[in-house]
């Protein structure tokens, strides 16, 4: 089934807006953190500026300072992290009956609402640290990264065809390692070329024009429901509810299903959460990694590896996976497998590398395993039903944004307790654990040969859909009740007239 024009432009339209916010989101956070510490050594020598420019060279004093600073950067993450969790989970369930617009926009309106704050900091210096967490509550209570994620995502399996939707999710994935890269280069830039004003007004502007983008131009996916005089309406209002709506998403992952669907969407679920706690615990026992001997980095070459880390993983999704989805037509869990086997390779490696090209190098091979989280968000797109697209996305988006608290406890406590004598132990536990979700995987992909449907864009396609009940296997697709009518082609009576019966003449 092809895709109309009109999809093809929505679908660019929701990539400008997550590349947008992205970049957005890496500059502010790439902004905020250093200002911090720089509010809390402000705090300490008011009227002796030039200590605080050059830290570095009072090493006593930088420890200290820092280590305050990092209580407050705990603070901040929080905040920032833990009430998107929740609002995740119900947009998720409210954006399947409402649409997915509203919680595009939230993200970016808080963003803007936070740099408001975080520049009357700048003037308030007294005030500073208490208004740059107040604004990062007021992100997180505006969904941050977490909202927008499960949004645009849905926006994009509402749209796409199931066929070519592993392309589409992947190239969403890349627009948010581009808009880090971005906008990790963007804040250096403007703090060296510029201030800090200017730079909280840049990401003003870029948050706002996604607001724009998508209030002017983009077109909303879920028709709003009919407003009811009868009964019923009373229950609209409760399934506007943050209780219900939150239970709503949590559904997804004990509803029954055929075929074992519930077991398929558990281990993708796990899959994910795994994969992205590990993915924040390998960005943060990185910087101490390289920064110690032999590799012995100065602060700025960690910005560059990232920035790297995050341009060669979206080129693999915009290049690589449309190869292997669309023309080599590989499972979805095919290409899961292969992202996994590039990571153990990578992390293995890291982990005995002495020499910074062998960093490099390392990321190189492990760009192939963005291609697992595009791929798991496409494979669990087509085991839900239609209407659980919202909640799905909003369990993986929170999962994720959960992961960022996970990541930094689990990884950064363990390579404190074993890099006295073997600094690279945590990238072996990660590929361990790595190994463990390949055998899973390979687990699933023959139970999946084993009933006929490991290919399941066919599967669904032709066959019975995993995310339904019996009574909603079907032939017909009713737009405007969303459900699959049953049609029985033994009980339906012939539309056609039938020859009489042989008769001995």
């Amino acid at each position: 089934m092809g895709v109309s024009p009109c999809c093809s432009l929505s679908m660019v339209l929701a990539e400008i807006v997550f590349l947008l916010y992205k970049t957005g989101e890496s500059m502010l956070d790439a902004t905020t953190r250093p200002y911090i510490i720089r509010i809390v050594c402000h705090g300490r020598y008011p009227d002796n500026d030039s200590i605080c420019r050059n830290l570095d060279q009072y090493p006593n004093l930088e420890d200290d300072i820092q280590g305050e600073a990092g209580m407050y950067l705990v603070y901040y993450r929080i905040l920032v992290n833990l009430p998107a969790i929740f609002l995740g989970l119900f947009c998720g369930a409210w954006s399947d009956k409402y649409g997915r617009k509203i919680p595009m926009m939230l993200p970016s309106l808080g963003s803007v609402l936070a740099v408001l704050l975080y520049m009357l900091s700048i003037s308030k210096q007294d005030w500073a640290i208490g208004l740059i967490l107040v604004g990062a509550a007021l992100q997180g209570v505006f969904g941050k990264s977490s909202v927008i994620t499960m949004a645009v995502n849905s926006y994009a399996s509402d749209i796409s065809d199931k066929d070519d939707r592993t392309q589409k999710l992947g190239k969403l994935l890349a627009m948010n390692f581009f808009g880090l890269t971005v906008g990790s280069l963007l804040s250096g830039l403007f703090q060296d070329m510029s201030d800090l004003p200017t730079t909280f007004c840049v990401v003003v502007v870029v948050h706002g024009a996604s607001v724009l983008i998508t209030v002017i131009f983009m077109k909303e996916t879920i028709p709003l429901p009919v407003k009811r005089d009868d009964g019923d309406e009373k229950k609209d209002w409760k399934s506007i509810g943050i209780v219900g709506n939150i239970k709503d998403s949590l559904t997804v992952l004990s509803k029954h299903r055929l075929n074992n669907g519930r077991s398929l969407i558990l281990f993708l679920f796990l899959t994910s959460l795994i994969n992205q706690t590990c993915k924040v615990g390998e960005m943060d026992i990185t910087l101490l990694f390289v920064s110690r001997t032999p590799l012995s980095w100065p602060k700025s070459w960690y910005g560059y590896l990232l920035s790297v880390d995050y341009a060669v993983m979206g080129s693999c999704l915009f290049f690589i996976l449309p190869i292997l989805s669309n023309i080599l037509k590989l499972p979805d869990i095919i290409i899961i497998i292969i992202g996994i086997t590039c990571k153990i390779v990578r992390l293995t490696w890291a982990g005995f590398c002495t020499e910074t090209w062998m960093v490099y190098l390392s990321v190189v091979i492990g760009s192939f395993a963005g291609l697992i989280t595009s791929s798991v968000r496409s494979l669990m797109s087509k085991v839900v039903e239609e209407d659980e697209h919202g909640k799905t996305f909003s369990l993986l988006a929170s999962a994720e944004t959960a992961s960022k608290l996970l990541g930094t406890l689990i990884f950064v406590s363990l390579y404190g307790a074993t890099a006295y004598f073997f600094p690279g132990f945590a990238y072996i536990f990660e590929a361990l654990l790595y190994v463990i979700l390949l055998g899973m995987m390979v687990w699933m992909y023959k139970e999946l040969r084993q009933v006929g449907t490991y290919n399941l864009i066919k599967a669904i396609t032709d066959q019975k859909m995993y995310g339904s009940d019996a009574s909603t296997n079907s032939s017909e697709w009713n737009q405007k009740e969303r459900r699959l009518q049953v049609v029985d082609e033994l009980e339906e009576e012939p539309k056609f007239p039938q020859p009489l019966p042989a008769t001995t003449p």
